[in-house]
């Protein structure tokens, strides 16, 4: 009789072999389907190197060379000093310090963000949650709110340019009408603030740079014509993030006796706060980046007084106007980093009060 420890010795090898044949068959299936995965995705991946990483890499390669239209010389970080040095902040001998070409080009992109993000966040969250509760109209209503961010910006921006114009446009018509005086919206220099505090009998105090007194007609009509054009779009995410909130959740409240504002900030806002928190990066980065109305508006040129001349704008010119391609490159190179350092704070300290459902 064979021995129990003799048995046992002689299934152990024959246990490893048929492992080894059941391991690597399974093995060799996943690594085909890897590989397989792999060559799928790889069109998509040459794409992304092309377009997004190459140029990403190519221009920080770009900003350490004097580059007019061709290469001339390796000059390390002397673009990234001009920029903190010169064009950031200078100093004048009769009024002191003033803000630089970027500086005021930073300045001019921050009023823009300012106005256009809270405003349009507000404004399409009260559009769809109205659109989300009605019935009748309900489609055409969607469709008419969303025509503005798929038409054309710059066709837009033109027909925008012609309701602002100083002679034959229709807001001047409007304050005409109402007994008001006609303004020229696109080509006034003085901020906002400053014809207030004119209107009123005071004066801007001569010791703050007047860039400083908010917007100029022109950035509040750029800023008028990105709302219009981008509200639509968070409209429809909006509205995809309220058909998420369980049904049963408002109806509870409704039938404990909840009003409509409880309903709206105790269930509704908190649910949806990674739809808040998904359009407020993407309206950050989109502010940042703004670039076709205000060179439409502007011609090009971020007038009147360089009260339009947002960073992109300011990026452009250095670029295609001035040949300063080495220059242009290390600008855009501080505009990304100052776009992932606002990226990284909303992640880092936003997420905190995301409610996710499970």
């Amino acid at each position: 009789m064979i021995s129990k420890e003799a048995a046992a010795q002689d299934i152990k090898p024959k246990a490893k072999l048929l492992e080894r044949t059941v391991v690597k068959p399974r093995s060799r299936r996943k690594a085909r389907e890897a590989w397989t995965g792999l060559c799928y995705a790889l069109p998509a991946l040459a794409l992304l190197l092309l377009f997004r990483y190459w140029p990403l890499l190519f221009g920080m390669w770009m900003s350490l060379w004097k580059w007019g239209y061709v290469p001339e010389r390796f000059i390390g970080l002397d673009n990234y000093t001009r920029i903190f040095t010169e064009d950031l902040v200078v100093q004048d001998p009769t009024v002191g310090f003033q803000l630089g070409p970027v500086g005021q080009g930073f300045i001019v992109t921050i009023f823009y963000a300012i106005g256009t993000i809270p405003l349009t966040l507000l404004l399409s969250f009260f559009v769809a949650y109205v659109l989300f509760h009605i019935t009748k109209g309900r489609t055409l209503l969607r469709v008419l709110f969303f025509l503005p961010y798929i038409t054309s910006q710059v066709a837009a921006a033109i027909v925008f340019k012609w309701i602002f114009h100083p002679s034959v446009g229709l807001a001047n018509w409007a304050v005409r009408y109402m007994g008001g005086t006609p303004q020229q919206w696109l080509t006034d220099p003085d901020p906002i603030m400053i014809k207030l505090l004119q209107s009123l009998g005071g004066h801007w105090p001569s010791s703050i740079p007047t860039v400083f007194a908010g917007p100029t007609w022109a950035l509040g009509v750029i800023i008028l014509f990105s709302i219009w054009s981008s509200l639509g779009f968070q409209i429809v995410v909006f509205l995809s993030g309220l058909t998420q909130i369980p049904h049963d959740l408002t109806e509870s409240a409704r039938i404990d006796g909840a009003r409509t504002w409880h309903t709206i900030r105790y269930i509704t806002l908190p649910l949806l706060s990674p739809t808040w928190f998904l359009l407020l990066i993407v309206s950050v980065i989109g502010a940042f980046e703004s670039f076709n109305a205000f060179y439409v508006f502007s011609g090009g040129e971020g007038g009147p007084l360089g009260s339009t001349m947002s960073l992109p704008l300011y990026i452009f010119r250095s670029f295609y106007v001035y040949g300063q391609v080495g220059y242009a490159s290390a600008v855009s190179m501080v505009l990304f980093v100052l776009l992932l350092g606002l990226t990284w704070l909303q992640l880092r300290y936003g997420e905190k009060k995301v409610h996710y459902m499970h």
